[in-house]
């Protein structure tokens, strides 16, 4: 009897939910499933739509176990895979319990971007394994890995039966009963990777993710994710995906400006890159001439030290560029140094200017309770990220508070349990700021977060990320 499947992308505990945008990496871990399975190599049925909750927070949990429950049960599922980020892991945990509960014979999979950190902590493997959540957890590059998983249950192979050292990229696959299989230990290359499955995600919702690209008359357009490259060439200690925690490894250019010419066949108006920083890519004005053969808009995350000079500018403005997201983070190279952001104050503000002259759109983040951080360095922060607010260059503002991701040298050391629990710092004002709601140093308290939230408020309220994003925020869906 043939298996069925529903892939569930992991909500955050974040009840305005920090991450929007497509599930991408959901799509790109079980792209080349997905094409086996349709082209008759994989004898797995899948559920049409990947279950997308938009968070799992107090007021949406019941609904969100209660719209799961009804899937598993018209569908007949008999497999949950889910890719989740560290804040994502334990709302993972109470859908496997809920499912499991509903069919003890339900086999669960555990995936994503930040699922090789959470379980070096202790009490990780010993909640979720010995209670049997998780059938099958896979670190690292899982596209090929959960491929040969699936075709394990399809046939209800054991695992132990299959030639993982075969299987490309770099990943381990493991099990209750303590076994680990590693695959074969080269680096991925991305090529091989299909086309992500968009069919699988909610167009209507996820096209309409980016209100920064809009036509003549203020529509947004329809916007697709990709990704050039994968991993980051820059270590920055707040966070998990440095160069000592991901490898870069690049697309090529024809590979990327194939997928482009399907997106716009498909309808698509714009494409945002979703690399961790698109100016790194190896062949960049290779890839970016390419690009501006489509006349679609473009954006991606970037870094202002990567626009730097006004060729490169212009370069990304003829490929058909306007919307770039960079991180400020603080205005202060006391703090930057500290953190290894690898850029100063004076490369931002030079950078910011090229951006505005050359009338690029903007998207910030600023993150605060970072070592060396003082009063001064917030309020300059503050006073420059309100002058390019008014000048109409940043268009979004994403505020955070720094919290100790488990795979940093800072997280391993501060958070030895957490990640299998609700969030520590619950309500306001933690739940306003990005990342708010877990832990942080101990001078990050509500009335220290307060008073930057009052600020922030009062300078450019408006653009705050958690006021005004995307169609989420415009149509009620989000406070």
């Amino acid at each position: 009897m043939t298996k069925k499947i529903l892939f569930v992308n992991a909500p955050s505990q974040d009840p305005s939910d920090r991450f929007f945008g497509w599930p991408t990496s959901l799509l790109y871990a079980i792209a080349p499933s997905v094409d086996a399975a349709r082209n008759g190599n994989l004898d797995i049925e899948i559920v049409p739509k990947i279950f997308d909750p938009i968070n799992y927070s107090a007021e949406s949990r019941e609904a969100v176990e209660r719209d799961l429950g009804r899937i598993i049960e018209k569908e007949k599922v008999n497999i949950l895979c889910a890719s989740a980020t560290y804040d994502s892991v334990y709302p993972t945990h109470i859908l496997f319990d809920r499912a499991k509960q509903m069919n003890p014979k339900i086999k669960t999979i555990l995936g994503g971007p930040h699922f090789d950190e959470v379980y070096r902590l202790p009490k990780f493997r010993e909640e979720v394994f010995s209670s049997s959540l998780v059938d099958v957890a896979i670190e690292g590059d899982g596209e090929f890995a959960l491929k040969s998983t699936l075709e394990a249950m399809s046939k209800d192979q054991d695992l132990s039966n299959l030639d993982w050292h075969s299987v490309l990229g770099i990943a381990e696959v493991y099990t209750p009963d303590g076994k680990v299989y590693s695959t074969s230990g080269q680096p991925l290359n991305l090529n091989d990777i299909p086309f992500i499955p968009i069919d699988l995600a909610d167009e209507s919702r996820h096209s309409m993710d980016y209100d920064v690209f809009t036509d003549k008359d203020g529509n947004i357009l329809n916007t697709i994710q990709m990704m050039a490259a994968r991993g980051c060439r820059y270590s920055c200690s707040y966070c998990s995906e440095n160069r000592n925690l991901a490898y870069p490894n690049a697309r090529s250019v024809d590979n990327i400006l194939e997928e482009v010419r399907l997106r716009k066949s498909q309808g698509f108006k714009a494409i945002f890159f979703d690399d961790s920083t698109f100016g790194t890519y190896p062949r960049l004005e290779e890839l970016l001439k390419g690009l501006g053969e489509f006349e679609i808009k473009f954006g991606s995350l970037n870094r202002f030290n990567h626009l730097g000079n006004q060729r490169t500018v212009e370069q990304y403005a003829s490929a058909g560029y306007v919307y770039a997201y960079c991180s400020i983070e603080q205005l202060d190279d006391l703090v930057l140094n500290g953190i290894g952001k690898a850029q100063n104050e004076k490369t931002i503000r030079k950078s910011m200017e090229l951006i505005r002259n050359n009338e690029f759109k903007l998207g910030t983040s600023l993150l605060f309770g970072l070592p060396n951080e003082s009063e001064r360095s917030i309020t300059r922060t503050l006073d420059f990220t309100e002058e390019f607010v008014k000048n109409g260059t940043i268009k979004i503002v994403s505020q955070s508070a720094l919290s100790y991701h488990p795979g940093t040298a800072l997280g391993e050391k501060v958070v030895s349990e957490g990640f299998v629990r609700t969030p520590p710092n619950q309500g306001y004002p933690f739940d306003r700021f990005e990342e708010g709601q877990w832990y942080h140093p101990p001078y990050v308290t509500p009335k220290y977060l307060e008073k930057i939230l009052k600020a922030s408020e009062q300078k450019f309220g408006p653009f705050l990320s958690r006021n005004r994003h995307s169609w989420y925020a415009k149509r009620g869906l989000v406070k």
